[in-house]
Order: C-alpha cells, then sequence, then structure tokens
C-alpha cells in the first residue's frame, strides 16, 4: 500500500509538471526560417551579396562572425528547438545558420 501511494504521488507530480508542456509546432519553423531568409535578403540587396541558403551547424566548422544580421527570437518552450542566425563572417561572406539550442521555460524565469 505505501509503495502504491509513492507511485501515485510521483504520477501527479510528473501530469503537473507536463502540463505546462507544449510540443513545438513545424509551422513556427517554417515562420522562423522565413523571417530569416528575408532578413538575409533585405541585408544582401542593401550590400550588393548574394542571399545564403541555410546550412546546418556542425561542431567541427569554424565560424567566424564579423557582423550578426539576424537572430531567432527567443521562443517560450520547454525543449530543445530550432534557430537560425544570419551574420557575415571575417571574409564579409554572408552566412545563415541553423542550430539547435534550448527554448525558454516558464520555470527557468
Amino acid at each position: 500500500m505505501k509503495s502504491f501511494k509513492i507511485l501515485v504521488t510521483v504520477l501527479s507530480l510528473l501530469a503537473a509538471s507536463s502540463a505546462f508542456a507544449k510540443t513545438y509546432p513545424n509551422k513556427e519553423i517554417q515562420k522562423d526560417e522565413a523571417a530569416s531568409m528575408e532578413a538575409a535578403q533585405a541585408y544582401a540587396q542593401s550590400v550588393g551579396k548574394e542571399v545564403p541558403e541555410i546550412q546546418d551547424y556542425t561542431y567541427s566548422t569554424k565560424y567566424s562572425v564579423a557582423k550578426l544580421i539576424y537572430t531567432s527570437p527567443s521562443i517560450e518552450y520547454c525543449g530543445v528547438i530550432p534557430k537560425i542566425m544570419v551574420f557575415e563572417d571575417k571574409n564579409s561572406d554572408l552566412r545563415s545558420i541553423r542550430y539547435r539550442a534550448l527554448g525558454e521555460c516558464r520555470n527557468q524565469r
């Protein structure tokens, strides 16, 4: 009986903590990618450069950021989310990188 009460308590706590969790929709990912491409296009047009394709971040690639153009906004989400950063590197090349970061949980603030 005692182990049953402990099990019920643990399950109740888990259920309560997951009540604030939500899934990160693909629609938001597409919206963020569109916003980053708009920022990249506007900047590229103003300086006369080509618009970069979004590349996935890898740990082995060294990036030298000279000027930051755009970063994805912070999102209220408990978990890992895709983010995009558009920047100009030290060679004056325009780059767009997709990386993964933690979202902002309600109980982290």
